[in-house]
């Protein structure tokens, strides 16, 4: 079994020196050699692998017994590539890391049988990643275009799946894929509506393309925050773009003290410069305090915001 730890989280191991300019509040954990699948934004892509990377991030590999010394982390992120024997080594890392420690899997789809015996060795959240808004991104995307077998409606299944076997369930978003707001909105309301929690990313051009406009970031961020807060209809979307945000009076000192831009995923996940280089333009901040009212001004070059 091969397993890498991001950079950020061997520093914090003592694994690696280095300086941080933001300390990671989960260890993150990727395991697998080389993935079978093909999904066109990732680093470990079947077809244009980096070695060593996902998204901008350096993982550096050690062998596994180093887990078992993990303290000082609110929850451990085992971050799986697509391969055979991928559950049977996620079950023998479970018997190597503390078990105080909350554990979350991000994994392809797999079977009922399979999710309940990762249950049962302890995994808490169970993750598996949507990344494109709508069927169509998808498809093009991490589908049957790329060369994968995976479909919209397999992955859903697998979500609800899911859903009754694990108490949590988290998902991947990836904004900037070709998808409008309007599909971000409607499958943020859907998840929301299962009980599906979120994390949102940028799209991290590895291979071509930009990362999104940052109003238009903020705005789904922003979106997606009032979504979990129980609101619906607050949007006002024309020809697929959010045209206006009417935000309750009642959110805006939380929204002023930047909650809604800071890393969404689950519970203690922060991924420090997942999407960003340091130094750069932050799209989603990994710690408070964060200037809410510059991000509300960001978000305002690309939407109107209501107060009422």
């Amino acid at each position: 079994m091969r397993i890498r730890i991001s950079y950020g989280t061997a520093i914090k191991m003592g694994l690696k020196k280095g300086k941080m300019l933001a300390e990671p509040t989960t260890a993150y954990i990727m395991v697998g050699e080389e993935c079978i699948s093909n999904c066109s934004f990732c680093a470990q892509r079947r077809d244009a692998r980096k070695e060593g990377y996902l998204s901008r991030i350096l993982w550096i590999e050690y062998p596994p017994e180093v887990l078992s010394n993990l303290k000082n982390f609110a929850r451990i992120c085992f971050q799986t590539l697509d391969y055979p024997e991928v559950v049977e080594d996620v079950l023998s890392l479970m018997e190597i890391v503390p078990s105080n420690l909350p554990v979350s899997v991000s994994i392809v789809p797999i079977s009922s049988r399979d999710m309940y015996r990762l249950k049962n060795s302890g995994v808490q959240i169970l993750s598996i990643a949507l990344d494109a808004a709508n069927r169509e991104v998808f498809d093009e995307v991490k589908g049957s275009k790329v060369g994968n077998r995976f479909t919209w409606d397999t992955h859903w299944e697998a979500l609800l799946r899911a859903k009754e076997i694990f108490e949590e369930v988290n998902t991947h978003i990836i904004v900037g894929l070709g998808e409008t707001d309007e599909d971000i909105y409607r499958v943020l309301k859907r998840l929301r509506d299962f009980g599906i929690t979120v994390g949102l990313f940028a799209y991290t051009p590895l291979f071509g393309g930009t990362q999104p406009d940052l109003g238009r970031y903020r705005v789904i961020q922003l979106t997606s925050y009032l979504l979990s807060r129980g609101y619906d209809d607050f949007l006002e979307i024309k020809e697929g773009r959010i045209k206006k945000i009417e935000v309750p009076l009642e959110e805006k000192d939380k929204i002023m003290r930047g909650l809604p831009f800071l890393t969404s995923g689950c519970p203690g996940c922060n991924r420090p410069y997942y999407n960003e280089h340091p130094g750069g333009v932050i799209y989603n901040y990994p710690s408070l305090p964060v200037n809410g009212k510059e991000r509300v001004e960001e978000l305002k070059k690309y939407t109107k915001i209501v107060w009422f």
